[in-house]
């Protein structure tokens, strides 16, 4: 009931200063508004404004050093070899500065591009080791001609990222070219490679000899001038940066590329390497000679010590070193059997092991190596023969390990490739049955990926299914598995994944998709992909993986037939799903 004597009564003290309050919030706002978006188009003109003068300025340096260095080349020509050592030099400086002026107009041009947006990447899956080691090869005989050693240091995994390789070269080039002519003769360039969380870093550094100051040349970075904000700028298109440091007496430029996708990454490293340096496990029951040893490899490598077989195999499966070195006789478990259970075990089977031994028979060097020791060693021996053995078996077996990773890759997406997947497939459902955990199949293929063959060439699918490829990837957590099955189409393994949660990643993966585009040249391409979800099923009727993946491309089917970029569950996994 309402209460009658309420009615017509004044409102409260200051209810009409509220009301006009209120009033006039929204005129405030509207005012703030438009104070907002006034300033925002007077940015933008000021920008706009800028890359005008910019590219102004270029051109107006283009045009006069285009004429001046062919009015010096002309003169070189007419300059007779009578002509005075002064004459000469002089001739030289002018084109040198005359180049310098030509450099400043297209660094500008370039920057105005890049501010302006006008500047955009063609990204494309790249192994940037092999990448990087053919740019440092066209540069050697610049380096020879300066009495400069020009090195490169590359991981031993192959770094797969999307980049714009012609714009990539372009920044490297320009931070070697000028590292190479500022470094005085008996100095060094070095071009490193190194895998970040995610992130690909690389390094141009350089060394100089121990000369006096007066005698040194100027700061390579400081002397690359306005090529040094176009290398920062084609670093920043990249998702990056481009800082520089010193180091010693030299100085580095770190361009590290942030936003590709980066595929092939190296696998956790062994807890063996530590501070750059391999992990070494020295197994031996003779204290003071295992102590020896240990001082003697203590500068080039990380040294564990056991002290008969049997630790050596504990030791092993706790430090996970990166070469064994064991005497062959010892108490409680010899070497022949130390070596013979690490084999046993996944974790130690592949470790390289070198035994030692006084006895160098034949008949114990081929039990040693029958039982897969990458090496054997006869006492008494040299410590630079020592080095030179474990030297050695460490490259072989980073290269190796190289060549695995390789063979399980996609060289395109940088994903796995099927044979990898099928290794991965038997393991992840054998875990799942054995600790009673879920497990989830997608199929991903994409949708209209002839047409783009048919109109615009080979080229650019690849380009298409690079960026689908890295639309899966940003996806994925750590624990789940992405391959390219075949073609244009995906599969992912994700563990401890019920059909439903299965379901949230592909609906997440299909939207992202819908609202990526690539551009291939004067035209932009939308992404679409199809998605089918299978889950293992809770009883074992059919422990083969092969199964899981069937009934994946079976609703990965339905999903296409349904109208194409969709997400479509197996009957199997259906019932887990919530109503949509």
């Amino acid at each position: 009931m309402v209460d009658d004597s309420t009615r017509g009564e004044e409102p409260e003290c200051g209810g009409e200063e509220d009301v006009r309050k209120q009033r006039a919030e929204p005129v405030h706002a509207q005012a703030d508004t438009s104070r907002l978006l006034e300033t925002d188009r007077h940015l933008r003109e000021s920008a706009q404004r800028r890359d005008e003068l910019l590219s102004l300025a270029a051109e107006d340096l283009r045009a006069p050093s285009a004429s001046l260095l062919r009015q010096v080349k002309r003169l070189r020509r007419r300059t007779s070899a009578a002509s005075s050592k002064t004459e000469r030099r002089a001739l030289d400086a002018l084109e040198r500065q005359v180049q310098r002026v030509a450099a400043v107009a297209q660094g500008l041009r370039a920057i105005s591009g890049i501010e302006g947006g006008q500047v955009q990447l063609r990204l494309c899956p790249t192994e940037l080791g092999a990448f990087l080691s053919r740019l440092v090869e066209t540069r050697l005989p610049a380096a020879q001609a300066h009495s400069v050693e020009l090195a490169r240091e590359m991981p031993p995994y192959p770094l797969v990222v999307s980049v714009d390789a012609d714009r990539l070269g372009e920044a490297v080039g320009m931070l070697i070219d000028s590292a190479l002519t500022a470094t005085p003769r008996g100095g060094w360039v070095r071009l490193t490679l190194e895998a970040l969380p995610d992130a690909a870093r690389i390094t141009v550094a350089d060394g100089r000899p121990a000369l006096p100051r007066a005698s040194r040349r100027p700061d390579w970075l400081v002397g690359l001038g306005i090529r040094l904000a176009v290398c920062r700028g084609l670093a920043e298109l990249h998702g990056g940066s481009l800082e520089v440091a010193v180091r010693g007496e030299g100085q580095a430029a770190l361009l590290t590329v942030r936003s590709a996708a980066v595929g092939a990454w190296p696998e956790p490293q062994r807890a063996g390497t530590g501070q750059g340096r391999a992990r070494l496990l020295l197994a031996d029951d003779d204290q003071d000679g295992r102590e020896a040893l240990a001082m003697i490899l203590g500068d080039d490598y990380e040294v564990h010590l056991a002290g008969d077989g049997r630790e050596a195999v504990e030791t092993a499966l706790v430090t996970r070193p990166d070469i064994v070195l064991m005497d062959l006789y010892m108490p409680r478990m010899d070497g022949l059997a130390a070596l013979e259970a690490m084999r046993a075990d996944p974790i130690t089977e592949d470790l390289p092991v070198i035994l030692i031994s006084a006895r160098g028979d034949d008949l114990t060097r081929s039990r040693s190596l029958d039982l897969g020791a990458v090496d054997f060693l006869q006492k008494p021996f040299s410590v630079r023969e020592l080095k030179a053995r474990i030297d050695r078996t460490l490259r072989l077996t980073r290269r190796e390990t190289q060549l695995q990773v390789l063979a399980r890759t996609d060289p395109l997406t940088g994903l796995a490739n099927l044979r990898a997947f099928r290794a991965r497939l038997e393991e992840e459902v054998k875990r799942a049955r054995r600790y009673r955990t879920p497990l989830a199949c997608v199929m991903v293929d994409m949708d209209h990926l002839k047409p783009i063959n048919d109109e615009l060439g080979h080229g650019a699918g690849d380009i298409a299914i690079g960026a689908v490829a890295e639309v899966i990837r940003l996806e994925l957590r750590e624990t789940d598995f992405g391959a390219r099955y075949g073609g244009d189409e995906f599969v992912m393994l994700l563990p401890h994944t019920s059909a439903a949660e299965a379901r949230v990643f592909a609906e997440r993966a299909c939207a992202r998709l819908r609202e990526t585009s690539i551009d291939v040249g004067n035209r932009r391409l939308p992404l679409s992909a199809s998605f089918g979800i299978a889950a293992l099923s809770e009883e074992p009727i059919d422990d083969r993986g092969e199964t899981l993946v069937q009934h994946a491309d079976a609703a990965l089917y339905a999903a296409k037939h349904a109208g194409r970029g969709q997400v479509a569950a197996h009957s199997s996994a259906a019932s887990g799903l919530p109503a949509q």
